[in-house]
């Protein structure tokens, strides 16, 4: 074997020292490792082919491969939660590195072709410094799992400690341990030389072993290089067997990752042939919904800021996805015996029956109430690492209960009724949508078909007194822009948001078909909301059902107004506001900075952040449909979330969602607070500093 040369004095050391004659024996065990690994992941495919719909997951494959380098190599999804991602972070790339350490070690011994000597002595530093890395890694993820115990690794301060984390931990901090111990023991041994405190780890620790006579050395180092050996290839066959499965199945689900618009749901799209609608069987899941559940890493970070769980609902996301998991490990194996039988039978025989569950997938493996629970504010979808689809399985198991078995809410069914009956959810007369505009002189689409814009309204903004008064402003801001605009009046219907959302997705396309109908009669190409679900629903869903349109948020118009000078809000709004991130608006549709800049442009107001805020904003409680239903458990969530608002000391919390206005103002009631801390729309509030301008013009001519 060749040493490596690394300078004038010919210093070097022979790759795989003192154990040159066990490359037979160690090629033999690398083999039967990797072929029970590969054995594993053989198995476990047959469950993933199992069960499950057909899906499309591997078309745009540039984009897809893009998602896995962004999230799968660089790790970017992780990073978002810095301090478990920086333990992550230290493992992964630590592996990253050392396996292709491994590699080119592996291939100068085999072919005899070295790394140059500077080369090499920078391969040695790299090596044991992501070494290293990898073990600050597993100890801060020890004293995390086992010592800190955040609630996020467990459910409801109960810890979910498994024998296989220990163990990958162990094994992980063993292979490094003893890969150190072995370096330094093979410096000590082999003279010292300096060149070799370029394996900075290994160096040192061979200090420990300075004085002990060669022989003794060699034996020593033959037993640990095996044990080192043995611990790696253990790590290797136990990948299929443990959580470390998700070294594939976590860049897999990332590579296979929607690719829809954020939030866009499946709509149901054949009513009349369809035998069954949503998800009230594993079975009826697609194959990516089932498989996305075995690439769980139980980290956590979707219950770390799940609304419904931090207010003691029994939902948690991670919990949800794992009994999803644990339910198919159990039918899988049934599917895949049933599959091989019918192979094995031949094209003509009669397939094998499948026996059903004797444990139901919503009522008793996942749970009634954690279905209800959801919001759809998306934090867990945002945040988790490894793109998991919860918000879609809800809604799918929903949409079961609601068409299928007719179970669900009493508040919901008066919704729904009211939808159906009068086209928004408070029942009103359907004939008095529009009354709200008449004294403002706006005009309808059928009065102004010329309009540059379609304002939709919404629901809240035609019927709810609050949500008037916020329409009003903003029809105030238009009409002082001078923006053409009109409304639809008595021919909008609701946008059928909260109907897809709570599972009636037969009540949704029937509405959203009106809306679209009437739309198009018009040939409407811009629509503004003022309802960031309307906004979402009908630019992100509406065009799965032929209504295809521009569609800005009020803010983004206020703001784009204020940026073109067409609107200066010049009085003073005196007053210290923080600003609540809507979910529909915000984590939906990245509409962080138009409502900021706008308050911002107040003269007076004074802008401060609540604890979350941005893409780690706080649902108020109104989305998925939960705007029409009772909180029966738990804390509400509206009145945690107004908690955050209070303890910043804000005498007014800005929105841009009528339903948020109005979570938040019973929130501010349950507390008693709203006679000192007021709720208000960024429409009204930017309007207050227009009037209160244009009153003192007005007093100033009087007088003049």
């Amino acid at each position: 074997m060749q040493n490596l040369v690394f300078g004038p004095g010919n210093e070097g050391r022979e790759v795989f020292w003192n154990t040159t004659n066990y490359q037979i024996p160690l090629d033999i065990f690398a083999i039967i490792a990797l072929a029970i690994m590969g054995w594993g992941l053989y198995k476990r495919s047959e469950l993933w082919k199992a069960m499950g719909k057909a899906e499309v997951r591997d078309d745009n494959r540039g984009e897809r491969i893009k998602n896995l380098f962004r999230n799968g190599i660089l790790q970017l999804s992780v990073w978002r939660d810095f301090y478990p991602g920086l333990i992550h972070g230290l493992i992964f790339f630590a592996f990253f590195v050392l396996i292709w350490g491994a590699a080119i070690d592996a291939t100068s011994f085999y072919t005899g072709v070295h790394l140059p000597g500077k080369g090499y002595l920078a391969f040695s530093f790299i090596m044991d410094l992501f070494g290293l890395f990898a073990v600050v890694g597993v100890i801060l993820a020890i004293d995390r799992r086992y010592i800190k115990k955040p609630d996020r690794l467990g459910y409801k301060g109960t810890p979910d400690n498994r024998p296989e984390d220990a163990i990958v931990l162990l094994l992980i901090l063993g292979i490094m341990v003893t890969g150190f111990v072995v370096e330094g023991i093979r410096i000590v041994a082999t003279g010292n030389p300096d060149f070799e405190k370029w394996s900075f780890v290994g160096y040192l620790v061979g200090q420990f072993f300075v004085g002990i006579n060669v022989e003794t050395l060699k034996v020593s180092h033959k037993v640990l290089w095996w044990v080192h050996a043995f611990l790696a290839f253990g790590f290797i066959a136990y990948i299929p067997f443990s959580r470390l499965l998700h070294i594939v199945t976590s860049p897999a689900n990332q590579f296979m990752a929607t690719l829809k618009p954020v939030g866009q749901l499946e709509p149901i799209r054949d009513f009349e042939n369809a035998e069954s609608f949503g998800v009230g069987k594993l079975e009826e899941f697609t194959w990516k919904q089932i498989f996305d559940s075995d690439a769980c890493t139980r980290c956590g970070r979707c219950q770390n800021g799940c609304p419904a769980y931090l207010t003691g609902k029994e939902l948690s996301p991670k919990k949800l996805v794992q009994d999803i998991k644990d339910h198919w490990l159990t039918r899988a194996p049934l599917y895949a015996a049933a599959a091989k039988a019918a192979k094995a039978a031949g094209p003509d025989a009669a397939a094998p029956e499948v026996p059903e569950s004797e444990k139901s997938l919503i009522n008793d493996a996942v749970g009634v109430n954690p279905v209800w629970d959801c919001t759809n504010c998306m934090h867990c979808m945002e945040h988790c690492p490894v793109m998991i689809e919860h918000v879609p399985k809800i809604v799918d198991m929903r949409r079961y209960k609601v068409l299928m078995e007719a179970d669900f809410a009493p508040e919901l069914q008066l919704t729904y009724r009211n939808m159906e009956n009068n086209s928004n959810p408070w029942g009103i007369g359907a004939h008095m949508r529009g009354d709200w505009a008449k004294e403002l002189g706006v005009k309808t689409m059928a009065e102004n078909p010329e309009a540059e814009y379609l304002w939709y309204v919404g629901c809240a903004g035609s019927f709810d007194d609050r949500g008037k008064k916020i329409s009003a402003a903003f029809a105030k801001i238009l009409q002082a822009a001078g923006v053409n605009f009109a409304i639809l009046g008595t021919e909008e219907s609701c946008c059928g948001d909260s109907a897809m959302r709570g599972g009636n997705e037969y009540l949704y396309q029937a509405l959203a078909q009106a809306n679209i109908e009437v739309m198009n009669g018009y040939g409407v190409k811009k629509i503004i909301t003022t309802c960031p679900h309307g906004y979402n629903v009908i630019k992100k869903d509406y065009p799965q059902l032929g209504g295809t349109y521009e569609v800005y948020h009020h803010t983004e118009i206020i703001a784009d107004l204020i940026a073109k000078g067409k609107i200066k809000p010049s009085k003073a709004v005196e007053g210290l506001f923080t600003y609540h991130d809507s979910c529909f608006l915000g984590r939906y549709n990245k509409v962080y900075d138009q409502p900021r800049k706008i308050l911002q442009a107040v003269p007076g107001l004074k802008l401060v952040e609540m604890e979350k805020h941005h893409d780690h904003g706080f649902c108020c409680g109104a989305g998925g449909g939960r705007m029409w239903m009772e909180e029966h458990h738990g804390e509400r969530i509206n009145n945690y979330r107004t908690d955050m608002a209070l303890k910043v000391n804000a005498t007014a919390i800005a929105t841009a969602c009528p339903f948020c206005n109005t979570m938040i103002m019973d929130g501010l009631k349950a507390r008693n607070a709203e006679e000192k801390v007021a709720a208000k729309d960024i429409a009204e509030i930017v309007w207050e500093a227009m009037e209160a301008a244009a009153e003192v013009k007005e007093e100033q001519k009087a007088e003049a």
